[in-house]
């Protein structure tokens, strides 16, 4: 019995040890309480495109990232935001509903309950899509295509089409979530909705595809995924800012849902990957002092009709934010932690003050 209780002490010793030392390494930075500002002015259109994977600080520097360094620097960018997790899907879930109901996994099987952006856009009458690359069809229910699995060549992840992870929406909604074609035909023919989430495949997204044979984009390829999505948003934004639907107050966001990079054990490494938002979910919801499991600093760049130009913010900020400020905007209720005070308004990004 004494060999067991000097095991089980050995144990708990470790686990003090490491919880200690999670606590120091991820002690949360000191960040100002936002400054008040006001709701935005109501959207003429607002187009959310997500991107994948990406830390703000290596892909500001990439050489292949030519046209977002571009737009970073001729729009509205904030260099203190933050992915609100990890992994990737409850980033998506917490963008439409401001929660990420505990989740800390890619599973396409999960299901969430609760009220969403698509369902305050439907009362309020107020046109909305989402826009997928390489969904077969409208409304298409599988969970990846083509193939019936992640481990093969597939573009199109359900993980990443947060409309689909909601059964009321996926009832009543799912003719809302259309091909990357459909878009095409609406931003020349003027007919656009006033919300459009675009998100790119696993090839156009600095994702890429998890293996198979002969994979088209592997995730290994991390240069090449970055040419990519860099090729992508090169070809669509200018295709949405010379469209009929660019009037009046129309903004784009251009986000990445997490940083990238795997967790290591460093104390600068396991901080950049963990960095936390205002709403960050707590490592242990039973230990809080562990610290935070925030989603790591990603590019936020606001391309805004009627906003600011050649404008770099540190404004603390997280995907509740965008969610806030889209609410704001079309003054419905805030969802989740969009309603929450620590969680600021993206108005300076989105407004011009001069």
């Amino acid at each position: 019995m004494s060999q067991v209780f000097r095991v089980l002490a050995v144990v708990a010793a470790v686990g003090i040890a490491f919880a200690v030392y999670v606590a120091v390494v991820l002690r949360p930075a000191a960040h100002p309480t936002p400054p008040p500002t006001g709701s935005p002015r109501p959207f003429s259109h607002v187009f959310v495109i997500v991107m994948e994977n990406q830390s703000a600080s290596t892909l500001l520097q990439n050489p292949r990232a030519g046209y977002i360094r571009m737009l970073a620097r001729r729009y509205a960018y904030d260099s203190e935001y933050y992915g609100v997790t990890h992994p990737s899907l409850p980033n998506y879930v917490a963008l439409i509903s401001g929660r990420t109901f505990g989740s800390h996994s890619d599973s396409p099987a999960q299901r969430f309950s609760g009220p969403t952006l698509a369902g305050e856009l439907d009362r309020a009458g107020i046109s909305w899509q989402g826009v997928m690359q390489s969904l077969p069809y409208s409304g298409f229910a599988g969970a990846w295509s083509p193939g019936r699995s992640e481990a093969a060549p597939t573009l199109y992840a359900e993980k990443h089409d947060p409309f689909m992870l909601f059964p009321r929406l996926r009832a009543h909604d799912r003719q809302h979530v259309v091909p990357l074609s459909v878009l095409a035909r609406e931003l020349t023919s003027g007919a656009v909705p006033r919300f459009v989430f675009l998100t790119p495949n696993l090839c156009s997204d600095m994702h890429g595809q998890a293996g198979g044979p002969s994979p088209l984009c592997s995730g290994s390829q991390k240069g090449r995924l970055i040419q990519d999505g860099n090729n992508f948003l090169a070809d669509w934004i200018p295709r949405i800012l010379h469209s009929p639907a660019w009037r009046g107050n129309a903004v784009v966001f251009v986000v990445w849902d997490e940083g990238g990079g795997a967790p290591t054990l460093l104390p600068r490494a396991l901080r950049a990957y963990m960095a936390p938002g205002p709403k960050a979910p707590p490592l242990l919801s039973i230990l809080p002092v562990l610290g935070r499991l925030g989603g790591g600093n990603v590019p936020l760049i606001v391309i805004a009709r009627e906003g600011p130009r050649h404008e770099r913010l540190r404004l603390w900020a997280d995907h509740y934010s965008i969610l806030k400020t889209i609410e704001a905007s079309w003054r419905l209720p805030y969802l989740g932690h969009a309603g929450s005070p620590a969680v600021p308004l993206l108005t300076p990004l989105t407004q011009a003050t001069h």
